[in-house]
């Protein structure tokens, strides 16, 4: 990952950095409570079930609190929750806590000579070295292992493990002493059949086995190893085909952070190997497409999409990806790829982000740093990221030449066609399903316009609830389904694209239903059609964006709209809980007039039925639950 002539480089870049001097600091005032008392190594494996880490009251997942590790707090309602499984839910983000202490501890004493943070790095590998063997290879989910209950942990747990060993060994002075760096040894040794034992090929997570493996192979001086882990079939560089000729990420947005996260961690390690992801002709148009294409697919809000299995409501703004953009674009610019590496405008980019107003700050498995989570402060400061960027960051801000601004964009590997118009996004899916994270949600359609989501995607919950099933359904997305059925894992195909000035329009097709999004300057317009000779059922949700309760734990399950009558009149949404809960209504995105319509009319449910007529491409009528309605294909958001 990196020698001791790389280190007395990067002390020179720190000590000429203010940026890099005030992350060192703030790195310095992160570590302090650790260099007060040892943290708490878990004496058991993580576990993952349906009950622990979430609180039993209202099913929120438990504050992580690296310091408490029996009593945790419920974010939502305050209360606290004891048990076991509890316990070893929290076990999970401690573990890989730790071993992300231990590098952040190494880089403090590698860069900025801290001795006692050095102390402390090498006891939390001397403990897991001790302890690793108690750890049962059991009750797992995804793959072998001993800390948690998948693979992929395992190997974002070593990478970090090992790289405070690597840190500390180059640091030079005796600082990593003969029986730690035995200890950490036989703990590679085994982490290194666990992961070679279970690969994943084409998944997201096989991206971190790999890295992982290749930072193995770097202690051991394992040539044999680092070449499969980076050229072999399922290696690195062939993983750059799961990032599409768009850039995305085959499985969405979510597992694209995840992976480019891995692959760039990865490329660190194969750098040493002689491999250069940023350097290399073949390779670096590949990573710099990577790092573009969550830009190009953002909303309006800088929240990516959260299409497939995704987590809703995410800022790109977390620090986990702002971390992203400063390593990959500084290590492109490093590469001598420059303004023809296709980055061109992300500088621009990452400033935008820099500026976001508020984020709700998210937990992550491969980011932890700022655990406990507190409320993030904005702006953000490239200044309070992780060890990581302390160690590779460049030292100012790159320069933006440009101002970026998304254009309308077909992403062809993702099938996802977005048509913008200022602070107007919608997009279209139109392509396959993307593996076993896709949803039956083709010819969704999702809507962000003047500040408000729409037509949102809710993406995915927990993976351990039921109502997984929910969000895996064609009627929790705004997509048609046939038959009352949800549709089959099928791939949809993009028919049309185009961009003229201020229009455009795309067409997608999915079996015999046809969908057509056709944008203006002012005017967004939307049309379904269902070809075939025979009777068919035609359902097309639309999940307007909102708010309602419906008291306790009831889903709101009755939805109204109001509906202007004049032009310059607003439509707002509502919803209620069902009857006999003690329900309220609150306002919902309003949409501008002049609407058609003089009679409400609720908008979910909304249903085609396709007859034999002179154009049997045409539905010939509506049906509205609770009321009948001519369709209506044009909104004016």
């Amino acid at each position: 990952m990196v020698t001791a002539e790389q280190l007395a480089a990067r002390r020179q870049e720190i000590a000429a950095s203010p940026d890099l001097q005030r992350l060192r600091d703030h790195l310095t005032a992160r570590a302090a409570p650790l260099l007060e008392r040892m943290p708490v190594v878990p004496a058991v494996k993580a576990l993952l079930s349906v009950d622990g880490g979430v609180c039993p009251q209202d099913g929120s997942a438990l504050t992580f609190d690296p310091w408490s590790p029996t009593e945790h707090r419920c974010p939502q309602c305050g209360a606290t929750v004891r048990g076991e499984r509890h316990d070893r839910a929290w076990a999970k983000y401690q573990h890989l806590w730790l071993a992300e202490r231990a590098a952040h501890l190494a880089a403090l004493q590698a860069l900025d000579g801290n001795e006692a943070a050095g102390r402390r790095a090498r006891e939390i590998l001397a403990a897991y070295a001790q302890r690793y063997w108690s750890y049962p290879n059991r009750d797992n989910a995804l793959g072998p292992s001993r800390l948690f209950f998948s693979t992929y942990l395992e190997s974002i747990w070593i990478l970090n493990y090992l790289a405070a060993a690597v840190l500390l060994r180059e640091a030079g002075g005796g600082v990593l002493e003969e029986p730690v760096r035995a200890g950490v040894s036989r703990v590679a040794d085994e982490a290194a059949n666990l992961i070679g034992e279970y690969n994943e090929r084409f998944s997201n997570r096989q991206t971190w086995n790999n890295a992982a493996l290749a930072a193995i192979a770097l202690w051991f001086e394992d040539e044999d190893l680092a070449k499969g882990a980076i050229a072999g079939p399922t290696g690195l560089i062939a993983h750059l085909r799961g990032f599409g000729a768009d850039g995305m990420w085959y499985e969405g947005e979510n597992y694209h952070l995840f992976a480019l996260r891995g692959l760039l961690t990865g490329a660190a390690w194969a750098l040493q190997w002689g491999v250069d992801f940023y350097g290399d002709a073949a390779l670096a148009p590949r990573v710099a497409a990577a790092l573009r294409a969550p830009a190009l697919s953002a909303l309006p809000d800088l929240t990516f999409p959260a299409r497939k299995d995704a987590r809703f409501g995410v800022s790109l703004a977390q620090p986990m990806y702002l971390e992203l953009w400063e390593i990959g674009l500084g290590r492109m610019g490093s590469g001598e790829q420059g303004a023809g590496s296709g980055t061109t405008g992300l500088a621009s980019w990452l400033g935008d982000l820099y500026r976001v107003p508020a984020v709700k700050p998210e937990l992550f498995e491969s980011y932890l740093h700022d655990a406990p989570i507190e409320p993030l402060p904005a702006p953000r400061s490239r200044c309070s990221l992780s060890w990581w960027s302390l160690l590779e960051m460049p030292p100012a801000l790159p320069a933006a030449t440009e101002p970026w601004e998304a254009p309308s964009t077909l992403m062809p590997s993702q099938g996802l066609a977005i048509l913008r118009a200022r602070d107007r996004y919608a997009g279209l899916e139109c392509g396959p399903t993307g593996g076993g994270h896709g949803h039956p949600d083709r010819l969704n359609f999702t809507l962000h316009a003047d500040g408000a989501y729409w037509l949102p995607d809710v993406g995915t919950g927990s993976y351990v609830a039921r109502d997984l099933f929910w969000y895996r359904s064609t009627l929790a997305h705004n997509a048609p389904r046939l038959e009352g059925v949800s549709q089959s894992l099928r791939d949809a195909s993009c028919a049309a694209f185009d961009v003229q000035g201020d229009w455009a329009w795309t067409r997608g097709t999915w079996g015999d239903v046809t969908r057509t999004l056709v944008a203006g300057p002012q005017y967004l317009v939307d049309v379904m059609d269902l070809t075939g000779s025979e009777d068919h059922l035609l359902e097309l949700p639309w999940h307007l964006g909102g708010r309602g309760g419906g008291g306790g734990h009831d889903r709101a399950s009755r939805r109204r709209c109001a509906t202007p009558r004049a032009p310059g009149g607003r439509r707002r949404a509502a919803a209620c809980g069902r009857a006999g809960t003690a329900g309220r209504r609150e306002s919902g995105a309003v949409l501008r007039g002049p609407d058609a319509r003089a009679e409400p009319a609720p908008h979910h449910g909304a249903r085609a039925v396709a007859r034999e007529s002179g154009d049997p491409r045409r539905a010939r009528g509506r049906r509205r639950r609770g009321n009948r309605d001519r369709a209506r294909r044009g909104t004016t958001p």
